[in-house]
Order: C-alpha cells, then sequence, then structure tokens
C-alpha cells in the first residue's frame, strides 16, 4: 500500500515543475501503468530540459539548475519527492534533453505482505 498524501505530494510536484519549466503552449504528458506487479508514472514535458552537468546534483535541497534561476522555486520541490518516494520504497529516474524537455518515471512495487 502506498502512503495516498505522499503520493499526491509526488505527483502534484513533478506535474508542477513540468508547466512551471515548459512555454504556456505545450503539452504536458502523464501516464500510469501496471507492470508486473510495479506502478508506474510518468511526468513528460517539452520544456527547457536539464543540464546534464547538473544531474548528480538535481536532487540535493536547494539546488537549483543554472538554467532555472529566473524561475521562481526554492530547489526544495525534487528532494522532498525523492525523499517520499524513498519512503514508499520506489524509484525516480528521469531523462532530459536541453531544450526539448524532461521525464521523470516513478515506480513503486507490490508489496506482498
Amino acid at each position: 500500500m502506498l502512503d495516498p498524501l505522499l503520493l499526491k505530494h509526488i505527483t502534484t510536484n513533478v506535474l508542477s515543475n513540468a508547466i512551471k519549466f515548459s512555454t504556456k503552449k505545450t503539452t504536458i504528458e502523464i501516464k500510469t501503468k501496471w507492470i508486473n506487479g510495479r506502478l508506474v508514472l510518468s511526468v513528460k514535458d517539452h520544456g527547457i530540459g536539464i543540464p546534464p552537468e547538473y544531474s548528480k546534483h538535481l536532487f540535493e535541497q536547494f539546488y537549483r539548475a543554472s538554467n532555472a534561476m529566473n524561475i521562481q522555486g526554492t530547489g526544495l520541490g525534487l528532494h522532498l519527492v525523492s525523499k517520499y518516494v524513498e519512503l514508499m520504497n520506489g524509484t525516480i529516474h528521469y531523462k532530459s534533453e536541453l531544450e526539448k524537455g524532461t521525464e521523470f518515471v516513478i515506480g513503486f512495487r507490490q508489496n506482498k505482505d
């Protein structure tokens, strides 16, 4: 079982970032899948992307990539998301390309209690 409040915070933050870092007239793709006992949530935008050199710090507290400095935020969101995912024994990965967008993929395995 997943904590519904933590799952709500994860989804809201990742979706909010996708909107915030994209242009007004773009598509945000949200998908959920059930694959071999695993819930997979993906959120994909077509926004500014994340510079590769910032990838190792992305989930750190108060961390912001250089191309995000003019966009409002504290740098806490993805840190909290990563901690919430960890609390529920999940995984979080992302793919990004500058000026083409970012996709976050979050997975949770079904508990077998």
